[in-house]
């Protein structure tokens, strides 16, 4: 009778994040990716995270119910404001307070990028500090997405590519994120899961469901930047779903998350794109940005989970 011999592989190799860096095709740029290895291991991520995002859907379910049976509305922006940057400051990692002023920063430049190129005005919402996520940014940073949009008018946009487009718009500033001494340093994604019932509770239903319903607009951002680009890649990452089926009832913080990494890819397409300068993508725009130079060291996240 043969003998069998098990054995046991679990040498040290490269993590997903060393992986992922060595990937000449994954676009996210590598500024962020180490930003996202830091923020997705610290011990939030591994052990509140998902609790903390059923615990939201929960309390928010609760908040719309109890809001559509009062006979009246109630909203406090400027509260809103200041919990905010007081969460963001204290209670949330450095490392995700940066992730989320390069999101403000980067969606803005995609909607400028269409904008400028469709003959529009460009919003320029780009805080540098989490200070400067006053005056109503939150609510800015969604009104924007629908007001490009529908400024749009229903009008065919021009393919421009190579050289006729501008992308002038497409630097990012310099964040600061670590001004505060922090109480506790939790992942963003738990901090989005905090943050979404405060939204919630201090805006009113028409405003949450407005928020929640421009997550959905991702397909319509990234259908415009391949029409004018002629590139049929930012296509490949439009959310699952179909654009007209409006749901608010979802896992806000996740879509949240999926949303800010969508626009990073999309963002450093364009990058591409301003490098290339008037090269054309060919078929289905399969080129891609080459990864920095400097090889990204693995730390303590290896092994962290991404789901």
């Amino acid at each position: 009778m043969a003998e069998v011999t098990v054995q046991r592989v679990d040498r040290p190799g490269p993590s997903i994040w060393d992986a992922l860096d060595g990937d000449p095709t994954h676009l996210l740029d590598r500024g962020a990716l180490r930003l996202l290895e830091r923020d997705t291991g610290r011990w939030s991520a591994r052990w509140i995270r998902v609790p903390a995002r059923l615990i939201s859907r929960l309390v928010v379910a609760v908040i719309t119910v109890t809001k559509r049976l009062l006979p009246f509305e109630f909203s406090s922006h400027d509260l809103l404001d200041r919990l905010g940057i007081w969460f963001l400051s204290r209670c949330v990692s450095e490392e995700g307070g940066e992730l989320l002023l390069r999101h403000f920063a980067i969606e803005t430049n995609l909607l400028a990028c269409i904008a400028t190129n469709s003959g529009l005005d460009a919003p320029a919402l780009r805080p540098r500090t989490l200070a400067e996520l006053d005056d109503h940014a939150v609510i800015v940073h969604d009104l924007n997405v629908y007001e490009v949009l529908a400024a749009l008018g229903n009008r065919p946009l021009p393919r421009l590519g190579g050289r006729d487009l501008d992308l002038s718009m497409l630097d990012l500033p310099e964040f600061e994120t670590a001004t505060h001494r922090r109480l506790l340093r939790l992942d963003l994604e738990t901090g989005l899961a905090a943050m979404n019932i405060v939204f919630a509770l201090l805006t009113t239903s028409g405003e949450y469901r407005r928020a929640v319903h421009s997550l959905q607009l991702d397909e319509s951002i990234l259908a415009c930047l391949s029409e004018l680009t002629g590139d049929d890649l930012f296509r490949n990452w439009k959310p699952a779903g179909m654009l007209p089926i409006v749901r608010t009832g979802r896992d806000v913080p996740r879509a949240l998350f999926v949303h800010a990494i969508v626009n990073e890819y999309a963002h450093a397409r364009l990058r591409w794109h301003a490098t290339t300068g008037d090269q054309r993508p060919s078929g289905n725009g399969s080129q891609c940005p080459a990864p920095d130079p400097g090889r990204h060291q693995a730390g303590a996240a290896s092994g962290t989970p991404l789901g």
